[in-house]
């Protein structure tokens, strides 16, 4: 028998309508009583009927970005960056966006259905079940990465070529010794970019060793600078470096410094996505380039299409990359 709005507010000990406030994040209940009453809807498994609530509220003018792993996220250029164009393209029409950052946060706001449609940064599989997700029955549209076996439309960079032409470029500089700096395997970036990593290895005729392949526990290189240094140590047979974003890049050159390897004399660095500061550090970060303000605009547009009704037949859109030669790769002093 399922759960009614009254079943929520008897057990609340409140009226209805308290219940429908909370519902739709409008004022007029406590901040005490509010939470009781979301807490009684856990405790019930409370679904919001939406049928009924599309009867008397056409929809909430409300767009959820939901970002798993919180303010990490939001320190990285690449989600930054993105995050402002979902920002300019919610701009172009009557939506408000809502911002999620933690766990409990995310289910409160799309399970209460406080929210038309849904972007979703960079989900890892361990983190949000498809089976939750299809649940709660909201237009979802994934941004920079994707779910194994996921119906929702992706938006996303080509992270694979997008590595191949950066180990090309170093092999065409007469590099022969190259590794690479990854994130983690639960991430599907890091999947493919390890992927594209390979093949083109493979395609060279360079063989390929997991020796030279260093994986971090997450996109932030400015923490692992140690970790960074003692493979770089370790590998000091290897000339060039291509690196899954170029957060992890700038740190492989930090890392590089902390040796007293000069960059790019010692050892070439290649990043990826060319996020702003990229070409602002020193020496300027040699990259593969990703429109990042386009990925967010157009996941926006996606989602706006599915919010009218319209078909998306194109499910995983990507976005081509392209190499950027800057100031951090050079001919090798020894093959």
């Amino acid at each position: 028998m399922s759960v009614s709005i009254k079943d929520v507010a008897l057990k609340a000990g409140v009226s209805t309508a308290s219940v429908s406030r909370v519902l739709t994040n409008k004022p007029g209940v406590g901040a005490k009583t509010a939470e009781r009453i979301r807490k009684v809807m856990e405790e019930l498994d409370y679904r919001p009927n939406l049928g009924a609530r599309g009867l008397v509220k056409q929809n909430t003018g409300n767009i959820a970005v939901v970002v798993p792993r919180g303010s990490f996220i939001l320190n990285n250029p690449f989600f930054s960056t993105v995050l402002e164009g979902i920002a300019k393209g919610i701009d172009q029409t009557d939506y408000n966006m809502m911002m999620s950052f933690t766990s409990s946060q995310q289910k409160r706001l799309l399970e209460t259905q406080a929210v038309d449609g849904v972007i979703l940064f960079a989900p890892r599989n361990e983190e949000l079940s498809l089976e939750w997700l299809e649940s709660i029955r909201l237009p979802i549209v994934v941004v920079g990465s994707y779910l194994e076996g996921s119906p929702f439309p992706c938006v996303r960079p080509d992270d694979e070529d997008g590595i191949k032409q950066a180990v090309d470029a170093l092999y065409q500089l007469g590099h022969r010794n190259i590794g690479i700096v990854n994130g983690p395997m639960s991430s599907m970036h890091s999947v493919r970019c390890l992927n594209g990593y390979k093949k083109k290895m493979d395609e060279l005729g360079l063989p390929f060793s997991s020796e030279n392949v260093f994986e971090i526990d997450e996109f932030d290189a400015l923490k692992a600078t140690t970790e960074v240094a003692t493979f770089l140590k370790k590998h000091s047979n290897i000339t060039g470096v291509v690196c899954s974003s170029d957060y992890l890049a700038i740190g492989v050159i930090k890392a590089a410094n902390m040796l007293g390897l000069s960059v790019p004399k010692d050892l070439s660095v290649v990043g990826a996505d060319d996020v702003p500061i990229s070409d602002f550090i020193t020496p300027a970060l040699s990259t593969v380039h990703v429109d990042l303000l386009g990925v967010g605009q157009r996941a926006t547009s996606i989602l706006m299409n599915m919010l009218e009704g319209k078909q998306i037949r194109k499910k995983d859109v990507v976005f081509k990359m392209e190499y950027i030669n800057r100031s951090t790769t050079d001919s090798p002093k020894h093959n």
